[in-house]
């Protein structure tokens, strides 16, 4: 994967300070570019060549892959922006129906000159962003008051900081947890209110559903096939994907996953679809079986990502409040209801909760001129306003990366009155509990690593390859992708 231009993101403080001087009657002059190399931590924040006066600065924002209600509450949050000051003017253009078509809009921008002024793009693109050179460090903003980083978890910080500088702008987290129907829990002799934690106690637990005679189950486990779940469960166990401290101190340069845990991990996960206990789902855009599946009585639990709590509500939700479900959801069982819903940490291969960063960021660019830069970082600056991460949160299902969200009184309410809350409630803590050394790989080429192991997967889970040779030529691939990579960029 070549990035096609490099341009600098160092605007020199000198030149910053005639931009402030002359801010009440705007600039024109074009930002700094060209070059490479830059170091990150000595960017200079451009919030004050913002002008005071004068016609509205007209900024644009890509973004991909929100739909439904995520793709509302982005767009209202830019026109609140908008009608909320005189300065700015920000215009949300949807590029895409996933990250990776955007993305790919966003490479040709840079080629022809005209990338965005705001980018929302994947956790995993943090990397291949720094390295395209097109970013201003949302920390180069923090003492201005634009990014509360005293307030960011310690393992979203580690995830999104390089050489000393913290990248996005703002930050919209997902987790990754479990969702389950207590009812066969209880059909299977099995506590209703507890979950599996580890892999070794989903098998124990799926054997024992599966075993029970319980009409309709056919596999008790239902989860898509994906990366994701991958990356989550070796980064949990402290497992490096690639070298150079999993990336984080400079280009990785081999990946290096190829261990006895990663075979035994893909070994035992095999061994369960194998036995039935996990139901055969593919990684396709719009594929809801793994939720049907449970509705349906045919699995007892999925594993997905915390986005998808106001989607398990509507699958799952059968009218219960979400006082019911605190309460455990079973007293009243009755008239033959199948779906009782309740949430559960990821489980992990030693131990549940484990999971990595993942999710979407606003990035401010070195896109345009100095004043429309500092007019993006102002609109970051909105977005990481308490009132907007409470909305991303309540009406987007996004988990905010600021420790103080969970504190404020109409998430407090959130969490306890509605079934989508309760999830999240659950997916924040879990979040806000992973470690920083536990923040998951650095990889530039990461739309390649995805599709390396999503394609070792299927082989080993649908098709019964070795795991082992499967897991080699895996690393093999990713290895070749990471010095093709580092080769065509100068890395």
């Amino acid at each position: 994967m070549k990035i096609l231009q490099r341009r600098s993101t160092i605007v020199p403080a000198a030149v910053l300070l005639v931009a402030a001087l002359g801010a009440c009657g705007g600039s024109s002059e074009p930002a700094t570019s060209g070059g490479s190399g830059d170091d990150l931590a000595k960017v200079a924040c451009p919030l004050s060549a913002l002008p005071k006066s004068g016609p509205k600065v007209k900024i644009s924002l890509w973004y991909g892959n929100q739909q439904g209600k995520n793709k509302e509450v982005m767009e209202k949050i830019a026109k609140a922006y908008n009608a909320s000051q005189d300065r700015v003017e920000v215009t949300a253009s949807d590029q895409g129906q996933d990250y990776q078509a955007m993305l790919g809009k966003y490479t040709q921008a840079i080629k022809d000159d005209r990338i965005p002024n705001v980018l929302f793009a994947d956790a995993t693109h943090a990397q291949f962003l720094v390295d395209s050179g097109t970013i201003v460090p949302g920390g180069a903003c923090a003492k201005q008051g634009a990014v509360p980083l005293d307030h960011i978890y310690p393992v979203v910080r580690s995830f999104y900081t390089r050489d000393g500088a913290y990248i996005p702008g703002s930050v919209n987290l997902t987790s990754t947890m479990i969702y389950y129907n207590k009812v066969p829990f209880q059909e299977a002799g099995l506590d209703p209110q507890t979950t599996p934690g580890t892999l070794d106690a989903l098998r124990d637990v799926s054997e024992k559903i599966a075993a029970a005679g319980i009409a309709d189950m056919k596999w008790p486990v239902s989860m898509v096939v994906a990366p994701g779940f991958f990356n989550a469960e070796l980064t949990g166990i402290g497992q490096d994907i690639v070298d150079r401290n999993n990336g984080r101190d400079g280009h990785a340069t081999a990946a290096v996953f190829d261990t006895p845990k990663t075979v035994a991990f893909m070994t035992e996960l095999q061994s369960m679809y194998a036995d039935g206990l996990i139901a055969k789902v593919s990684n396709t855009p719009g594929q809801i079986d793994q939720y049907l599946n449970v509705a349906q009585g045919k699995s007892a639990m999925v594993i997905e990502t915390s986005a998808a709590a106001t989607t398990v509500e509507a699958f799952l939700g059968g009218g219960m409040s979400a006082a019911e479900l605190a309460d455990g959801g079973l007293s009243g069982l009755s008239g033959g209801a199948k779906v009782v819903p309740g949430f559960g940490e990821m489980p992990g291969i030693a131990e549940p909760g484990q999971v990595p960063v993942i999710g979407g960021a606003y990035y401010v660019t070195n896109g345009g001129t100095r004043a429309q830069q500092a007019a993006a970082m102002d609109f970051v600056r909105y977005l990481n306003e308490l009132p907007q991460q409470v909305e991303w949160l309540i009406e987007g299902s996004y988990l905010s990366a600021n420790d103080q969200v969970a504190e404020q009184p109409e998430v407090k309410k959130f969490f306890t009155d509605s079934m989508a809350g309760l999830a999240l409630k659950l997916a924040s803590e879990q979040v806000a509990a992973v470690p920083a050394e536990r923040a998951g790989p650095v990889v530039g080429p990461f739309d390649q690593y995805e599709k390396i192991i999503q394609s070792m997967m299927e082989s080993v889970l649908f098709n019964g390859a070795d795991p082992a040779e499967a897991v080699g030529k895996a690393q093999a691939d990713l290895t070749a992708a990471l010095r093709s990579y580092n080769d065509e960029n100068g890395f």
